[in-house]
């Protein structure tokens, strides 16, 4: 709950020896050993705000995380709030291990944005290129309702199987009931990340995410670092399209000379989010 590190007293079952481990969902950290105990020794700086919260036994998970986010408190901090147990019902407030509490962060709040971006005019089309640590994003908005597709590919795979290598998942207008098992946690990341830009846009939009995944990214440092990626990505000056059929167009002779992969396969014959683009008819066609 503390606004700064507090400073604490301990002592340990044994001597640690140094080591570092890396996992797919969690950042890097240090060595594990027995805790004996432990003290704080100064008095720990509390945000009114989160004390508040906190204090409300009767106040859900996650309509307390959305209104620590909206008063600027990021999904860290939050995801430290929520994996100690310190939000939620009484009754069922629990220790949540940190990969499942950043998860369970980024959706819950994705989806609360989710509903603000439903009431916004829809986008042009545009495109937004960056990325971080070996991370590459090449992301696209279209001129349409809300409905979000991500690609995950790794530049090497993708040469050597094609269009096979990637792993996707979809959510349309109505969101998803199950989890996104094929990209994991990076998808519900990179969701958020997109989410923020639109809502500072005040525009919605269907979006298609090409993640690569290149040599550079030689250590697993979890989806922080996707989230950053994206960030970088929707920040960086957008590239904007008369029509889609120009965008497609561009994004094919993009992906083919900064990757030397060819994406027209992938859009055309493996895109749901495309595939609904191209066949559903809206009302306004007849208005």
């Amino acid at each position: 709950m503390s606004s700064r590190p507090a400073d604490m007293e301990i002592a340990l079952a044994k001597r640690p020896v140094f080591t570092t481990t890396f996992n797919q969902d969690a950042q890097p950290h240090g060595p594990s050993v027995r805790l004996k105990r432990a003290r704080i020794t100064e008095n720990v700086k509390v945000d009114t705000r989160v004390e508040r919260v906190v204090d409300d036994t009767d106040l859900k998970s996650a309509p307390a995380l959305g209104s620590l986010f909206r008063k600027g408190f990021d999904e860290h901090f939050l995801t430290k709030l929520l994996s100690v147990g310190n939000l939620g019902v009484k009754t069922d407030r629990r220790l949540v291990p940190t990969r499942w509490s950043i998860t369970a962060v980024d959706d819950t709040l994705g989806k609360q944005l989710i509903k603000e971006l439903k009431d916004f005019p829809e986008s042009d089309c545009r495109v937004h290129v960056g990325g971080y640590l070996g991370n590459e994003y090449v992301i696209l908005l279209f001129d349409d309702l809300w409905s979000y597709e991500l690609f995950e590919g790794y530049v090497p795979l993708l040469h050597k199987h094609g269009a096979d290598a990637w792993d996707t998942d979809y959510e349309n207008y109505n969101g998803r009931k199950e989890y996104a098992k094929n990209t994991v946690g990076g998808y519900y990341a990179a969701r958020l990340s997109i989410l923020e830009q639109l809502k500072k846009m005040k525009r919605q939009a269907s979006v298609l995410a090409l993640r690569f995944v290149t040599e550079d990214y030689t250590t697993p440092l979890g989806v922080w670092v996707v989230r950053e990626a994206v960030r970088k990505a929707m920040a960086a000056p957008p590239i904007a399209f008369g029509d889609r059929e120009l965008m497609r167009r561009y994004v094919v002779g993009l992906c083919r000379k900064r990757f030397g992969f060819d994406v027209s396969g992938t859009l055309a014959g493996h895109s749901r989010l495309l595939k609904n683009l191209k066949v559903q008819t809206r009302l306004g066609k007849w208005l």
